[in-house]
């Protein structure tokens, strides 16, 4: 009678590991850059909630970005180059689209692409 092999052999285990322990590795390189993607948006958010009817200038959302930022201790984010503040209909949007690239392996890098806008309204 025949007996029949079960499981994983020691090379096929090693194959799994590297597999697992590259995709863990990638997680572990963007799990910072989603958190400060997270408080971008908050930023945002906070501001158009505390400057919507107030009939906020460009000025106005300027300092209030900038006091945010600061606050939140956003480093990498430079509040007067990377926010793009114009005029749309009843008041203005706050724009910002910036990438975050992450070492992963050699000469490969991970990227993540983000575009945030919020329209404050006079």
């Amino acid at each position: 009678m025949r007996k029949r092999q079960r499981g994983m052999t020691a090379i096929g285990a090693i194959l799994v590991l590297l597999v697992l322990g590259s995709i863990g590795f990638g997680v572990i390189q963007l799990v910072p850059v989603y958190l400060e993607n997270m408080r971008i948006v908050q930023v945002m958010n906070q501001v158009k909630a505390d400057l919507e009817g107030q009939n906020a200038t460009v000025t106005d959302i300027r300092k209030a970005l900038g006091r945010r930022v600061n606050i939140e201790d956003l480093r990498d984010v430079n509040h007067r180059k990377d926010f793009v503040v114009s005029r749309s209909g009843g008041g203005y949007k706050v724009q910002i689209e910036y990438e975050r690239r992450k070492a992963y392996f050699g000469n490969i890098y991970l990227l993540a692409e983000f575009d945030h806008t919020v329209e404050i309204i006079k």
